[in-house]
């Protein structure tokens, strides 16, 4: 029976960034596309809608990268998985780096130009050193979702979050990588370890995360 397997992406992130992964044979993927904001929409409401194309009437795992994560762990207060999956991301706010709470305590990230990431593809790339072209089209390719709005709202959720609003029994699984620089391995509890996955390990580590993924689906 096939098993649908429903990925949200990192911030900004599209489903671009998933195509280094695979998944057993008898799973089919979606990758669920951000929406922009309404003006000061809750996480949960704007989860709701984001979800809304997801066929509960069917067996599915949700699978959330980073603030997918987040976004994942949220929607457990109207979806039931058969196992929720989460990748580069935090479960508590207790996991989250110390800087973080103390920028959402000071407010810092309020004064953040998020204009100037939907400008940034604009760039003279052919004036830049080539490194840097190469990266700038890494960004472009890789984080399609860089309204300023969205940015806003987005980074001002992840800062606020205090962990899931909900316990239900659904099984959890957290893979999360030991050179993760913006979740250090050190806050994380109960995780599977990729060894020297990054916060983007999932281009970078793809073969170690799609092992794992493999083992998880395999045995729902």
């Amino acid at each position: 029976m096939t098993l649908n397997v429903y990925l949200i992406p990192g911030m900004s992130a599209g489903r671009e960034s998933f195509e280094a992964l695979t998944l057993s044979d008898h799973c089919s993927a979606t990758v669920i596309p951000w929406l922009l904001p309404k003006r000061k929409e809750p996480l949960i409401d704007y989860a709701k809608r984001m979800l809304v194309s997801i066929d509960t009437q069917a067996p599915f795992v949700l699978i959330g990268v980073s603030f997918g994560g987040i976004v994942a762990q949220e929607a457990l207060n109207f979806l039931t998985p058969k196992a929720l999956i989460l990748i580069s991301t935090v479960k508590s706010d207790l996991e989250k780096p110390a800087w973080m709470r103390w920028a959402y305590k000071a407010q810092v990230h309020k004064l953040l130009p998020y204009y100037i990431a939907g400008h940034l593809a604009h760039k003279p790339l052919h004036m830049l050193p080539d490194l840097w072209q190469k990266r700038w089209k890494q960004y472009d390719y890789y984080l399609p979702m860089r309204h300023p709005e969205y940015l806003s709202w987005g980074v001002d959720q992840v800062l606020k979050w205090k962990g899931p609003s909900v316990n239900v029994e659904v099984p959890l699984f957290h893979i999360h990588g030991d050179s993760d620089d913006l979740f250090p391995l050190k806050n994380i509890k109960d995780a599977q370890v990729i060894s020297g996955g990054p916060h983007i390990m999932i281009l970078t580590h793809a073969k170690a995360v799609s092992k794992l993924l493999a083992r998880i689906c395999q045995g729902l």
